[in-house]
C-alpha cells in the first residue's frame, strides 16, 4: 500500500469514495457524483489530503487541516475507506502516516469530529487512541 499527498488527478476518485460510501447506512447521504467532485474540490482548497493506493488504485483518503487559531492543532475533517477495503487495517495505517508527517511539522493535538451514533467510527479511534473531549459539545440550530 502506497500512501501518498493527494494531487488534483486524485479529485474524481476520491470524491467517488466519498460519495458510494457516504451513501451508506448509516450515514445515508445521497450525493451525484458532480455534487460529490463539487464538494471534494472545495475541500481540497483549504485542506491537505493524503489517498491510500493498493495496486494502482485509490481505495481510501482522509482530509485534514491546520486549525488556522491554534499553531499546534490539527483537524481530521474526513476519513473515508472504501467498503471492500475496510477491516484491513487501511484506516489506521492512514491515520499512523498523518500522524507522522505531521507531528514532524510540530502538530501536538490532533482533533476530530465524529458523528459516534453511526457506523463503528467511536471504536475506530478509540482502537487508535484517541479520547472523547467532554469539555466541549457539538452544538447546533437549523434556521428554516
Amino acid at each position: 500500500m502506497i500512501i501518498k499527498k493527494a494531487t488534483t488527478k486524485d479529485l474524481k476518485s476520491i470524491a467517488e469514495i466519498f460519495r458510494i460510501e457516504s451513501s451508506r447506512p448509516p450515514y445515508n447521504n445521497k450525493r451525484t457524483p458532480k455534487k460529490a467532485l463539487n464538494r471534494i474540490k472545495e475541500a481540497f482548497r483549504s485542506n491537505d489530503i493524503y489517498v491510500a493506493i493498493i495496486n494502482n488504485v485509490i481505495v481510501g483518503f482522509v482530509m485534514v487541516q491546520r486549525d488556522s487559531g491554534i499553531k499546534n492543532q490539527l483537524w481530521i475533517n474526513e476519513i473515508w475507506i472504501l467498503k471492500l477495503y475496510q477491516g484491513q487495517g487501511i484506516g489506521r495505517k492512514i491515520m499512523d502516516e498523518i500522524e507522522s508527517i505531521y507531528k514532524k511539522k510540530g502538530i501536538k493535538v490532533f482533533e476530530i469530529v465524529a458523528d459516534t451514533r453511526k457506523g463503528g467510527s467511536r471504536e475506530f479511534y478509540k482502537k487508535l487512541r484517541y479520547k472523547i473531549d467532554n469539555s466541549m459539545v457539538f452544538m447546533q440550530r437549523r434556521i428554516k
